[in-house]
């Protein structure tokens, strides 16, 4: 099982001035979310799976570029990623003798992106250029592993959770072409990646 729900946002924007002076504006931001769940069953006993699985995947990306006149950048680059993943599995003995196994999975995940840029040219003063850009990072993660196996079965279960959570920031402002020319640059980056593998062992289970 999985769920992939991944964005990419590339806004590009040019701003000129009455001193001929250009000012490039580049934004490119990104989401990756992406959540696998597997389920293995090693052995031939009988065995019943009941798999229950709730997956909230949430992605948002703000891009918002303003220009007036006067040679003075300014901006915010905040992305945001949180991660929640429980994982339980409950193994039992029916009436028949047969395995239950009973696996629920929850995957939370909320990634968000929001890029602010201002740019203000003034064309009094060709050869200053202020710059003043914010970036703040933000992630947070929860995993939370809860196994029991009932009925004294002489059974092993494992659940192994990779999760991969990160935020990336990355602004360049340079200025060419003898001051007439300003390139601005700004790059996103949130990932939010879960992969969850149950495999439960019944080769010495008792028959």
């Amino acid at each position: 099982m999985e769920h992939d729900d991944s964005d990419e946002r590339d806004l590009e924007d040019s701003i000129e001035s009455d001193k001929d002076r250009e000012i490039e504006v580049d934004q490119d931001s990104s989401t990756n979310d992406d959540v696998d769940i597997g389920v293995k069953v090693i052995g031939t006993r009988p065995a019943s799976i009941d798999l229950e699985a709730e997956i909230d995947q949430n992605g948002e990306i703000d891009q918002d570029v303003g220009g007036e006149r006067e040679v003075d950048v300014s901006g915010d680059q905040r992305p945001e990623v949180d991660q929640r993943i429980d994982a339980d599995v409950e193994i039992s003995e029916d009436d028949d003798g047969n395995v239950v196994i009973e696996i629920d999975v929850e995957v939370e995940d909320d990634v968000e992106i929001e890029s602010d840029l201002d740019v203000d040219v003034e064309d009094d003063d060709e050869d200053s250029l202020d710059t003043d850009i914010d970036d703040d990072s933000e992630v947070h993660r929860n995993i939370d592993i809860d196994t029991e196996i009932r009925d004294d079965l002489d059974i092993d279960a494992d659940i192994d959770v990779d999760s991969l959570v990160e935020a990336h920031v990355k602004n360049e402002v340079e200025r060419t072409g003898g001051g007439d020319e300003v390139d601005i640059d700004l790059e996103e980056d949130a990932d939010s990646v879960a992969d969850v593998e149950v495999v439960v062992d019944m080769d010495d289970a008792d028959v």
